[in-house]
């Protein structure tokens, strides 16, 4: 896939940009410009200016397409870092307090997972924070389920052990496991420690397994950890699992975060290395660099789960495909047109950042990445000189005000036509993904702060939940002339 756009592509596309505002003014009513007033940012897209003091909460976020409908400021604390939800409540990790080279000034009472009820999106409010052993420095390692038949489960692990690093540290790695069939009152129902370190983890569609990803992203070493939770009481550890080749041979692999297609039947792994010759073509493992960490390290492997959905004696994770520069750090199941997609992308990584990219997987053993979706702060030539810190690092860690993508969502898996980006310190950036090969912008929220975890979008409410580090808990509610214009119902 060409890397760069001709003069001639940029002018179509800026064309069609252009068509995109004509059509959106044509249907708007006095009414929906009354209620969402944008508030435009300055610059370039996706730039942080220095009057903007880069990092710190904006006095008035800049937005277009969207309306605040209703915050949480979480105990002020700038800490948080994932989000998760189940029913009308959103559960916030936040980031151990040493955590990577951010670091953060919370107070210590404020650690753990933050329960939000949102039952009124006006007035999101925080009902409980969890500080068992997994909760309290879950960071990444956190996810919940709302499963087909009514079972509803928060899983949250101790991201790195509780501490800011991956290094091994002797400290157990922690699992708590919660029932949440009352969203805003977890239950505790047990608490376990994986074997190994889990950086992420993800529970099935069915309620039933938590997937716990290990990973040495400078060896390729790692695998799945797989801890069934059928009797959540009674948690109990299957093994850790390397790749099955048709052969029966296996490998290892680093993978950050899995996901799921919607029956459990396959699982799309972000992974950044791996014992085989799938990605990485000419990049050196270490010592880490930012070519590794962005857009053209890693991939994703596609994996048969049907033993454990069948729960199969002696279950394997059996190799389907690959795609190499497909996102490492997240890959989201998506259905464009009727055309079974994933959207993912790396993270992280000084100016040009990191952005995310659209792979059609309609033929699992051939995927093809089909396009891309950049800011204009994600082109080489638009880039500030860098930071000391950032030079001192080798660019693998972002200096405040990059455009660096952290996780890449989208509405719908089922019928999808938006990407919800978040790009850190660019906010979310919410895009039309009804054209994959051409993704264009058609609304944005950058509140100055950094916007981390996964992005929820409510489709009966056209409502979108986010969590951003200091300034917390966000609702938004996409305006109307959006959805339509990407032929999502008004309600």
């Amino acid at each position: 896939m060409t890397r760069y756009r001709s003069s001639m592509s940029r002018l179509a596309h800026q064309l069609a940009g252009l068509m995109m505002g004509l059509a959106l003014t044509a249907c708007t009513t006095a009414g929906e410009l009354a209620s969402f007033t944008d508030n435009p940012e300055p610059g370039l897209q996706g730039q942080q200016l220095p009057s903007d003091n880069p990092g710190t909460i904006l006095p008035v976020p800049y937005a277009k397409g969207v309306r605040v409908v209703g915050r949480s400021p979480v105990s002020d604390r700038d800490s948080n870092v994932q989000m998760v939800w189940a029913g009308d409540c959103a559960y916030l990790a936040s980031t151990p307090p040493d955590f990577l080279m951010f670091g953060t000034t919370a107070k210590p009472e404020t650690y753990g997972v933050a329960v939000i009820d949102v039952s009124d999106p006006a007035k999101p409010r925080q009902v409980g924070l969890l500080r068992e052993n997994g909760a309290l420095y879950a960071a990444e390692t956190i996810d919940a389920v709302a499963a087909p038949d009514g079972r509803m489960v928060l899983a949250a692990g101790a991201y790195a052990n509780g501490h800011g690093s991956a290094a091994p540290n002797g400290e157990p790695a922690w699992l708590d496991i919660y029932d949440v069939s009352d969203c805003k009152k977890p239950k505790l129902m047990a608490q376990v420690a994986w074997p190994d370190n889990s950086h992420s983890i993800t529970i099935s569609p069915d309620g039933r397994y938590v997937y716990g990803t290990t990973m040495n992203p400078f060896t390729g070493e790692g695998g799945l950890q797989v801890m069934d939770i059928s009797d959540l009481a009674n948690p109990r550890f299957l093994a850790k699992f390397p790749a099955t080749r048709d052969d029966g041979s296996t490998f290892g692999f680093a993978a950050h975060e899995i996901t799921f297609s919607a029956d459990g039947q396959r699982i799309y792994a972000g992974v950044i290395s791996s014992e085989s010759d799938h990605f990485n073509d000419g990049i050196p493992l270490m010592p880490p660099s930012a070519k590794l960490l962005g857009n053209e390290g890693g991939g994703v492997l596609i994996f048969d789960n049907s033993d454990f959905v069948d729960r199969r004696p002696a279950p394997e994770l059996r190799l389907v495909g690959a795609i190499a520069k497909a996102g490492w750090h997240a890959a989201m199941p998506a259905n464009i047109g009727g055309v079974p997609h994933l959207v993912g992308g790396p993270e992280l990584t000084a100016c040009p950042g990191t952005w995310p990219v659209i792979t059609d997987i309609s033929d699992e053993t051939r995927p093809r990445i089909v396009g891309e979706f950049r800011l204009e702060m994600n082109r080489a030539e638009n880039c500030p000189p860098k930071s000391p810190a950032e030079l001192a690092g080798g660019g693998l860690v972002p200096a405040p005000g990059t455009a660096a993508l952290h996780y890449n969502d989208v509405d719908s898996a089922s019928d999808t036509r938006l990407g919800l980006f978040n790009f850190m310190w660019a906010g979310l950036r919410i895009a039309d993904l009804t054209d994959p090969a051409g993704p264009r912008e058609v609304a944005y929220f950058k509140p100055g702060d950094a916007c981390t975890g996964h992005v929820r979008y409510r489709s009966e409410t056209g409502h979108i939940w986010l969590t951003c580090a200091a300034s917390g808990f966000w609702v938004l509610e996409l305006a109307p002339v959006v959805r339509r214009a990407v032929g999502l119902p008004k309600n």
